[in-house]
């Protein structure tokens, strides 16, 4: 075996078979973890010359072309060109919106070649402190690290480019929840109080109905607003959930604004697509409404855009979610509720669920998640008060 040489100069040894094999590390993966590239040849000298080969073209990188880009012009160009037809919708628009409101406005000012280990974990720092947009705060560590994969990926594609020599977002660390003050934050629950306040001003309006739906399923907004008939199946009593409304970027020649309201065609994650069993009292609701929407319809006429969307404005487009969350708390105020977020009504049915006696992994399924110990995790405040009725259950069976 040769003499152990630096990093970036490679090394050269003979196998046991006999080949010579050089290897020198180009970078690291997404764990810190070296990446290596290896040639290999039955004598030491061709072996040799492959590596400095190698070297060389490394070198003779012109420096127009390795100073070019600043990271927020990289960001842009990763953007539209690995990103938008290689991954799916909801991958597009969560790296989208990293780039926009994390990534460009803290480090896009740097040249791509001399951004930092130190400058990437400065950002991290200071998103975990005051990275909220309202200025309420700080961002959780499980949201700093997928601003961390994100970026990680397109320094990556920046490397294979050869635009620079290492990727330091492999390097860079991010901080955890035991080095901050940072508390997990206490999840929404509407009181059983309010919850039937609620449901008695719930119309058979999209806007009602939706909210009765949320409260009675515990799909989240998008996935609420893309729900279409034909996911209804009135026999079996299920609702199919395998899309979502959102807000998506037109990258048409012709577009008028940067994004359009339209359709998804996925969930959140893998596990997020599901069908979901629903109760005979919500089926007679939906039915109820059903036929309201369909005298509607007809009102319309020609004019209205049948979309096939079980929650729609009253030509019968998309609803935005913006908009609903406004009718929402439109709502909220007239039961007499103070503001809670929509997806108070997710948590909200979640705990009900497990009161009820629904095994942690069934509410598990019906809200998408991707493990039960996700749920367990969210919903641990009403687990140990569950645990203590059944333990009390055990002991009133064993004294009989």
């Amino acid at each position: 075996m040769s003499k152990k040489r630096g990093n970036g100069e490679g090394c050269i040894l003979q196998t046991k078979e006999g080949y010579w094999e050089a290897r020198i590390m180009i970078g690291y993966n997404e764990k810190g973890k070296p990446k290596y590239k290896t040639f290999s040849s039955k004598t030491r000298n061709e072996v040799t010359r492959k590596l400095n080969d190698y070297k060389a073209n490394k070198k003779a990188l012109t420096p127009e072309i390795v100073c070019k880009y600043t990271v927020e012009q990289w960001l842009n160009k990763w953007l539209d060109t690995y990103v938008v037809q290689n991954v799916k919708t909801s991958t597009r628009i969560a790296y989208e919106g990293i780039v926009k409101n994390q990534l460009i406005p803290y480090i896009g000012r740097i040249k791509l070649t001399k951004l930092k280990k130190t400058d990437i974990e400065q950002m991290y720092n200071t998103l975990l402190i005051s990275g909220r947009a309202d200025g309420k705060g700080g961002l959780s560590v499980k949201t700093i690290n997928n601003i961390r994969v994100c970026l990680h990926k397109a320094l990556q594609t920046a490397l294979e480019n050869e635009y620079i020599l290492q990727n330091p977002a492999s390097i860079a660390k991010v901080p955890t929840l035991k080095s901050t003050n940072t508390e997990k934050k206490e999840i929404e629950i509407l009181s059983k109080e309010e919850q039937k306040a609620l449901m008695k001003v719930c119309d058979n309006s999209p806007y009602g109905m939706g909210i009765f739906t949320a409260l009675h399923t515990g799909v989240r907004l998008g996935e609420l607003l893309g729900i279409m008939w034909k996911d209804v199946d009135f026999n079996k009593k299920t609702i199919n959930i395998s899309r979502q409304v959102n807000r998506l970027h037109d990258y048409s020649p012709n577009a008028t604004a940067k994004t359009r309201l339209g359709i998804q065609e996925d969930t959140k994650t893998r596990t997020s697509t599901r069908v979901i069993s629903i109760s005979d009292n919500l089926l007679e609701r939906l039915i109820q409404y059903k036929e309201e929407q369909d005298k509607n319809i007809k009102k319309w006429g020609s004019a209205y855009q049948n979309l096939d969307m079980v929650f729609a404005r009253e030509d019968g487009y998309y609803i935005d979610p913006v908009y609903f969350r406004e009718r929402y708390q439109r709502l909220l105020e007239k039961a007499g509720i103070s503001r809670h977020t929509f997806h108070a009504l997710r948590h909200t049915f979640a705990t009900r669920a497990l009161e009820a006696g629904v095994p942690v992994k069934v509410v598990s399924k019906i809200l998408g998640h991707a493990s039960v110990q996700i749920t367990m995790d969210t919903y641990m405040h009403v687990l140990p008060e569950l645990q203590n009725e059944e333990m009390n259950r055990i002991a009133e069976y064993m004294s009989m």
